[in-house]
C-alpha cells in the first residue's frame, strides 16, 4: 500500500483589485524498507491535491474576510495543509497552520496558530481572540506603578519563551549542560515536552525510530537528553524529497503545562509580539517587544521590551491560567498564559531587563 504526503500551502496578498492567491503543491509517495527508514520518493499526481489546494484558498480568503473586518493594516495571509494518507483516497491524519501578518501602530504583528482537523477551526481561534488593543496607537507613557505589577504573558509571548527555553536545552551545549543537570530541579512546577513531528496513527519517525513525545523539563526539573541520531534529536526525522535526505523537522513543536494560578486583576498583560526584531540571540537571551495593557484598563497600550534568558524568566513563573493555545510562528507552541513576576522583581532578581518602547 503506498504510502503518499501532502503539502499545500497558500499565500494571500490583499490588492487593489481585491485578494491575490497563489497555492502551491507538492504529493509524493514515499519508500521504506524493512525497518521503516524511509528510502526515496517520488512526486505523483492525485485528486487529494485538488482537494487540499481548494481548502486552503478557502482557509485564506476566510481568514482575510474576519481578520481583516477587525483589523486595518491586513498584509498578507499563508496557511499550509499537511496530510499524511495510507493509500490515495484514505486521509491518516493531518495538521495546518495559517500566519496572518498585520501592520499595527506599534509595528507588524503576526496572529498565528495550527492544529488538527478542519483547516477552517484555525480562522475562528485566530479572529475569535481579543484583538482590540492591536487597533489602536499605544501610548507614549505606561501607567504609573507599572514596574512593580504581576506580568501576564498572554500565549503569544509566553510561547516565545517557552522555544527559547527547549533551544537552550536542546542546542549541543545545551544538551551538555542538561546532561549535568538532569534530575535537578531549577524551575517552578512546568514541564516543557517536545512533540513529535509525525501524527497520531505513525509510531515511527522517517528514520525508522520511535516518535513519542520527549519531556525536555519535568515539573520543574531537567530531564537527561536523548540521542540524536544522524544530527536529528530522537524520532524527529522528517524525509526532504528535494534533498533526497531525513532532516530534523522545520518546526518544532513543543507544548507548555504547569500548575494554575489565579489571573492578578492588577496585572500587566503582554499580549502580542511586535514582529521584524531579533528575538533570539547568540548570548541565549531573547528580547521580545510586546504590545501590553493593564488589566483593569484595558484600553490603555504600550510596548514592553523584555529581555532576558528564558530559564531564568521561567524561574520567575506564578503558574498558568487562561485557555490553552496553539501560537504558530518560528516554533508551534501549545501553552496557556503565563503568570510571572513583576518588572521590579525580574530586574531585581538580575533576570530580566524590562524597558517600554516609547
Amino acid at each position: 500500500m503506498p504510502e503518499l504526503r501532502l503539502r499545500a500551502s497558500g499565500l494571500l496578498t490583499p490588492t487593489s483589485a481585491g485578494p491575490r492567491v497563489t497555492v502551491s503543491l507538492d504529493l509524493v509517495q514515499l519508500r521504506r524498507d524493512a525497518s521503516g527508514r524511509v528510502l526515496g520518493s517520488v512526486r505523483v499526481d492525485g485528486p487529494a491535491a485538488d482537494a487540499a489546494a481548494k481548502h486552503v484558498a478557502l482557509l485564506l480568503t476566510e481568514a482575510t474576510a474576519r481578520i481583516g473586518g477587525a483589523l486595518d493594516g491586513l498584509q498578507s495571509a499563508v496557511a499550509t495543509i499537511h496530510e499524511w494518507r495510507a493509500d490515495a483516497d484514505l486521509p491518516v491524519s493531518g495538521r495546518s497552520d495559517l500566519l496572518a501578518r498585520v501592520e499595527t501602530a506599534a509595528g507588524p504583528v503576526v496572529l498565528g496558530t495550527a492544529g488538527p482537523g478542519a483547516p477552517l477551526e484555525l480562522v475562528s481561534a485566530v479572529a475569535g481572540q481579543d484583538l482590540a488593543v492591536l487597533a489602536h496607537p499605544p501610548a507614549a507613557e505606561p501607567p504609573a506603578g507599572w514596574r512593580d505589577r504581576p506580568l501576564i504573558l498572554r500565549p503569544a509571548p509566553a510561547a516565545v519563551l517557552v522555544a527559547g527555553a527547549a533551544f537552550s536545552l536542546s542546542s549541543r551545549k545545551g544538551r551538555r549542560s542538561a546532561a549535568q543537570l538532569a534530575g535537578r530541579r531549577v524551575l517552578p512546577a512546568l514541564t516543557i515536552r517536545d512533540l513529535p513531528a509525525v501524527p497520531a496513527g505513525y509510531d515511527r519517525d522517517d528514520l525508522g525510530d520511535p516518535a513519542e513525545a520527549s519531556t525536555l523539563v519535568d515539573a520543574g526539573r531537567i530531564c537527561p537528553p536523548g540521542r540524536w541520531r544522524d544530527g536529528v534529536p530522537p524520532g524527529r526525522a522528517v524525509w526532504d524529497h528535494d534533498a533526497a535526505a531525513c532532516g530534523p523537522p522545520p518546526v518544532v513543536r513543543l507544548e507548555l503545562d504547569g500548575a494554575d494560578a489565579v489571573a492578578p486583576p492588577n496585572a500587566i498583560e503582554l499580549q502580542w509580539c511586535v514582529e521584524g526584531l531579533q528575538r533570539y540571540h547568540g548570548d541565549g537571551t531573547i528580547r521580545v517587544h510586546c504590545v501590553a495593557r493593564p488589566m483593569d484598563r484595558p484600553e490603555e497600550s504600550f510596548v514592553v521590551v523584555l529581555h532576558g534568558k528564558p530559564i531564568h524568566l521561567l524561574r520567575h513563573a506564578r503558574g498558568l491560567t487562561g485557555p490553552r493555545t496553539a501560537v504558530y510562528g518560528d516554533s508551534d507552541v501549545t501553552t496557556r498564559s503565563l503568570v510571572l513576576a513583576s518588572a521590579a522583581e525580574l530586574e531585581g532578581a538580575g533576570h530580566a531587563v524590562v524597558t517600554v518602547n516609547s
